[in-house]
């Protein structure tokens, strides 16, 4: 028969054993309230989700009386305060005032993760409407962006002091929501959620000032050209006066403009005339560029009869309707407006 021994010791033993495990307990609670709230973060659709998510769901692992949130802009001015179980409402603003103006305080003063004290608040004739059933202490977490800038803080309100693992938990946090503050400026993530592609925009502003610069490019423009009279005369018809009208199509008549020396040769005899009017390239796009011209020079002073092609000389045109000649010539065979009429 075995007798059980008993150790007078063992039950202080094991009532520290018990306390550690409850120790450890609260612990990993706080740890995996961080990771869940961290975890939350980049599902926030806005600022003001994220504002109210952080000051009523810190006490997962930080228990407070009150929390403040705020976010604040290059030129150090303070939006979106939020304040635990304060909404937005006309009888709220004293509140939300005295909100603005704890967090404009701790935004000037530089001040890193600090546990704040009484005094520190009494110190400041800014903050002496303080209210009376909020403790006056507290812990104080900077969002403090990857370069630097100051994006907002948290503030956490109560009487007790905060141990050192709940301030490096609330240094972790803080990284954190620095870090949703800026994405959700960004649109990295969120309800506008599109991560800007820098090295598409840039391309695509390139793109944008080449082709606006073509426009500033002359291009010198020598071509032989199809054309033909506005209205073809009968064949036992007269000659033609001293100023005719013609069609040319677009492909070829993107050169065209008043003072525009055009040569024609009929019978092997050359024929000057210079442009004096011409249609808007727009409208030619689905039509031949009418041209109105006179003769400057021919073998009997009256314009030629009959012609098929003609030369555009010493003419110049932007890079960009230079380039703009096949692709308009390609639209209009597609299209069955090639052939003359």
């Amino acid at each position: 028969m075995t007798q059980e021994i008993h150790d007078p010791g063992s039950d202080d033993l094991q009532a520290a054993y018990a306390t550690a495990d409850q120790q450890d307990s609260v612990g990993m609670r706080a740890l995996a309230g961080l990771f869940l709230l961290e975890h939350e973060f980049r599902r926030v659709p806005d600022q003001p989700h994220l504002a109210r998510l952080i000051v009523n769901r810190l006490n997962r692992f930080a228990p407070y009386d009150c929390a403040l949130f705020w976010t604040s802009s290059n030129a150090g001015r303070i939006h979106n305060v939020t304040i635990s179980g304060v909404e937005p409402t006309k009888d709220t603003k004293p509140v939300l005032k005295w909100g603005g103006q704890v967090a404009r305080w701790l935004a000037k003063s530089g001040l890193g993760n600090t546990q704040i004290r009484p005094e520190m608040i009494e110190d400041e004739k800014k903050l002496a409407d303080w209210p009376v059933n909020i403790a006056k202490s507290g812990l104080y977490v900077p969002l403090i962006g990857q370069d630097g800038r100051m994006l907002g803080g948290i503030l956490l309100l109560r009487a007790a002091p905060w141990a050192q693992p709940v301030r490096v938990m609330m240094d972790q946090l803080g990284e954190a929501a620095a870090y949703t503050v800026r994405a959700l400026d960004l649109g990295v993530h969120g309800r506008a959620a599109k991560r800007v592609n820098w090295i598409g925009l840039t391309s695509a502003l390139a793109l944008l000032a080449i082709i606006a610069g073509s426009f500033f490019v002359p291009m010198p423009v020598n071509v032989d050209v199809p054309a033909r009279l506005a209205t073809a005369p009968p064949a036992d018809a007269p000659r033609g006066p001293a100023q005719i009208d013609l069609l040319v199509p677009p492909a070829g008549a993107m050169a065209l403009a008043p003072g525009t020396r055009l040569r024609i040769r009929h019978q092997n005899m050359d024929y000057q005339l210079e442009v004096e009017h011409v249609t808007n390239w727009l409208v030619a796009l689905f039509d031949d560029r009418k041209v109105r011209a006179r003769v400057v020079a021919s073998p009997d002073g009256l314009a030629p009869p009959v012609f098929e092609r003609l030369t555009i000389e010493n003419a110049h045109t932007p890079l960009a309707f230079y380039v703009m000649r096949g692709p308009v010539r390609a639209m209009r065979a597609y299209l069955g407006l090639g052939a003359p009429r």
